[in-house]
């Protein structure tokens, strides 16, 4: 019992030193109860949906608290509690404005309109702490992120931001209303929202401050963590009920008892109306702990927007019922382009089609009607058909200042090989090149003409036909960008320059005329080099037959029956028509028809002259007379008409 009684005076007595109250005193901010700025934010807890573009919003609110700070000082069997801050009025002004839909910038000046507590004597200070002061300034500011915040008129979805804020050191310290410092911190937001009403949210974070220590309680850097939730109850009206839980664990030293964690759970009302207005009330209670977290809390916010303004639209859509998006998949009116069918954001609410099933939906695919393959390029094949043109989505590469075509570009052309064999009626196609400006003039039209010749060659050793193509060589006179400044090697180009050049020297199929399908060839013939009989004789074009021994027909490839006299045909020896047909009956002339006449001419014209001699009769037959001009004689001393 002495030693407890010599124990308690030397602590009196170290008290009562004016240099040991000062070494132990570092008041600091005891006010952890800051809502965020946004009208659409879960009071202490923030949605990753920033303001509105342009949306400028005002606001305030209120909040009084009992106990909000704690102090235990050492009596003779046990703690006693001192309550530095009793009871606490806080009022705060709010400002903020979005950009862009991207991140907003929000203000925040608190104002400690009423605060009361014990006698703080005991620790060497002023009996109660100041009942009015102003706070720390606030600047916050967030971002969402990209690919992950919730797009325009989407009624649900993930989304995540991250957060950061500044606090200014305008406050009263000696009130426990500011650090004395600057200090500041970072948030990490994820949430999710339901297209019934529901918003989940997450948030972790850290608020760095500066190291302060009264009285037993020590402040410094702390963690951030809060989840919450808003459930829309009617909705039409804009009333929802939502819950936080939120709390400051000390990164300083770890708390004996989780207990000393500044910890509140939150229970609150909200509504908000057409006008503009947003109200929302309710409570706290926080945990058993010694700082920040009072035993009860009632709090009011109150904002306000321009019921024109981007933020007020968004309000405004989700108060919209079930009923006006059917196919419940999160986009309404106008936003949505198949009501009754769910769908997604990218696609305005339509499902997403894959037409030539290649992979490719078809709101991302170029060419929805004609599939990729192996080598394809935004949905399109590597060499598909466009108006008139044969385009490639890989252009042809020849080698520097040659026209050897490059290993890479082989299956582009192999693929155009392939789009002309499967569309025979493309009857005419012209191989354009084209260059960059770098040389002169003749030397790129010279150039061009060698590659697009490569090209050419190249199409024809894989099965295209020759007489469907035609190779021209523009050079430099028809480029796609200007390139009159970028010289010297690719090396010393610029980007831009590298762009532009790239994209002038090019390869163009260009479809000059559609026609019928030219017929196919005699087997083994090549299309356009004329048939071959079986004697080797060949057929020209526009030439006539030749028969055994010598023998001609006309074009028709047929005996006119009715020649002029003078210019019957003549057939070959023994009366016969080639190829075995049978020999053709005498009309009553003494030895047939005569042999020595081996051309037949053109209908009308005269028989061509001949010296030679007629053949020897059969035996036991009379020698024919020689034959004369003119026209050969009839039975009965007529002609043959």
């Amino acid at each position: 019992m002495r030693k407890r009684t010599l124990l308690l005076a030397l602590s009196a007595l170290l008290a009562a030193s004016p240099e040991v109250a000062l070494a132990e005193e570092g008041r600091f901010d005891a006010q952890v109860f800051r809502p965020a700025a946004a009208p659409r934010d879960l009071v202490m807890v923030q949605k990753s949906e920033v303001i509105g573009n342009l949306s400028p919003t005002v606001g305030l609110y209120s909040d009084i608290a009992a106990d909000p700070l704690v102090l235990l000082v050492a009596g003779e069997d046990t703690n006693q509690a001192v309550n530095a801050i009793s009871s606490r009025l806080e009022l705060a002004f709010l400002a903020g404005i979005g950009f862009f839909d991207v991140f907003d910038v929000t203000m925040t000046m608190p104002l400690v309109l009423f605060q009361d507590g014990g006698n703080l004597r005991r620790f060497g200070t002023e009996g109660s702490v100041k009942s009015n002061t102003v706070g720390d300034l606030r600047f916050s500011t967030k971002f969402s992120l990209p690919y992950l915040n919730r797009k325009e008129q989407v009624k649900e979805g993930f989304g995540m931001a991250v957060a950061g804020n500044l606090n200014f050191p305008t406050g009263d310290q000696n009130a426990f209303a500011s650090d004395g410092a600057l200090s500041g911190g970072a948030t990490l937001i994820a949430d999710y929202r339901f297209n019934f009403g529901l918003l989940l949210a997450a948030n972790a974070g850290i608020w760095l401050r500066p190291e302060n220590q009264f009285a037993g309680v020590r402040v410094g850097d702390m963690a951030q963590f809060g989840i919450a939730a808003e459930q829309y109850v009617v909705q039409r009206w804009g009333l929802s009920v939502l819950g936080n839980v939120y709390g400051y664990p000390s990164l300083s030293s770890y708390p004996d008892d989780p207990g000393q964690i500044p910890a509140e759970a939150l229970l609150g009302l909200r509504w908000q109306t057409k006008h503009g207005v947003t109200i929302t009330f309710g409570g706290s209670f926080g945990a058993a702990c010694g700082f920040g977290a009072p035993s009860i809390r009632f709090f009011n916010v109150i904002t306000w927007q321009p019921k024109t303004s981007q933020e007020q639209e968004e309000i405004n859509r989700l108060q919209q019922q079930d009923n006006d998006d059917p196919d419940r998949d999160g986009l309404i009116g106008a936003a949505d382009r198949c009501p009754d069918v769910p769908g997604s954001p990218e696609n305005f609410g339509c499902p997403d089609l894959d037409t030539d099933g290649d992979g490719f939906f078809d709101r991302d695919d170029q060419c929805p009607d004609k599939p990729a393959g192996p080598h394809g390029k935004n949905g399109c094949p590597i060499a598909f058909i466009r108006g008139d043109e044969i385009v490639i989505t890989e252009q042809v590469h020849f080698a520097t200042d040659r026209d050897i075509i490059l290993e890479d570009s082989n299956p582009t052309l192999e693929a155009v090989a392939q789009v002309l064999i499967d569309n025979p009626e493309i009857r005419e196609v012209r191989i354009e090149g084209h260059t960059d400006v770098r040389a002169s003039d003749v030397y790129n039209l010279a150039l061009s003409q060698r590659r697009v010749a490569s090209v050419m060659a190249y199409l024809v050793a894989k099965g295209v036909d020759p007489s469907r193509l035609q190779a021209k060589g523009y050079g430099h006179t028809q480029p796609i960008y200007d390139d009159t400044g970028c010289t010297g090697p690719d090396a010393q180009l610029s980007a831009d320059c590298q762009f532009m050049t790239s994209k002038n020297r090019r390869v163009v199929f260009r479809i000059l005329r559609y026609g019928a399908a030219a017929p196919k060839p005699l087997s083994g013939v090549p299309e356009g080099s004329g048939p071959v009989l079986p004697s080797g004789g060949v057929l020209p074009q526009k030439s006539t037959t030749t028969l055994p021994n010598q023998g001609t027909l006309p074009n028709q490839g047929v005996l006119r029956s009715n020649v002029l006299p003078g210019s019957e045909p003549t057939l070959p020896s023994a009366g016969t028509a080639p190829g075995g047909v049978a020999p053709l009956p005498n009309r009553g002339d003494a030895g047939g028809l005569p042999s020595n006449k081996s051309v037949l001419p053109r209908s009308g014209a005269p028989a061509p002259s001949t010296s030679a001699q007629p053949p020897a009769p059969p035996p036991g037959q009379a020698p024919t007379a020689p034959q004369q001009k003119g026209p050969a004689p009839a039975p009965g001393g007529g002609t043959r008409p």
